[in-house]
């Protein structure tokens, strides 16, 4: 009768601390994981909702440039820049408007409730704009302290001006 051993109240004790300092490890090194993906998910689908190509005649071919009117929406998120994918037998190219051209800068960009159209110059394009099929835009948002590239939008075919 001797024996030393530890309670059953005592290892239940020990067994829930245990179960509760798991939890709570996990739970801090998940969450913000969760948070930031719902976080990209909201301003994409707000970006994606609010960003349109307008098909009002001005986004066209013209000569061996490309143009292409972007509109937005009222409700107003981080945008940092557009991607444009230009499709032209069976390829697509990609410019990103800040980034890539010359003389574009972020407040360029159209604001809310505002369209706006820009020149994409040959010299920015591998694609001979006399063969562009369609033209679709990608927004580029804001999320934290990073970057990231949303869906794009539906193609609009494009036409010569």
């Amino acid at each position: 009768m001797e024996k030393k051993g530890i309670s059953a109240v005592v290892a239940t004790v020990l067994i829930i601390l245990i179960t509760v300092a798991a939890v709570t490890i996990i739970w801090a090194a998940i969450i913000p994981m969760i948070n930031n993906q719902l976080s990209k998910g909201t301003i994409c689908l707000d970006a994606i909702s609010q960003l349109s190509i307008e098909n009002k005649g001005y986004t066209c071919v013209e000569g061996s440039d490309l143009k292409i009117q972007i509109g937005h929406g009222a409700t107003d998120f981080d945008l940092a820049d557009i991607q444009v994918l230009i499709s032209s037998n069976g390829t697509t190219e990609s410019i990103n408007l800040v980034a890539d051209i010359t003389g574009i800068s972020l407040a360029d960009l159209p604001g809310t409730n505002e369209e706006k159209t820009f020149l994409i110059p040959d010299v920015n394009m591998t694609t001979n704009a006399a063969d562009i099929d369609t033209v679709n835009i990608a927004p580029i948002v804001v999320v934290g302290d990073t970057t990231e590239a949303c869906e794009a939008l539906s193609p609009i075919i494009v036409k010569a001006c």
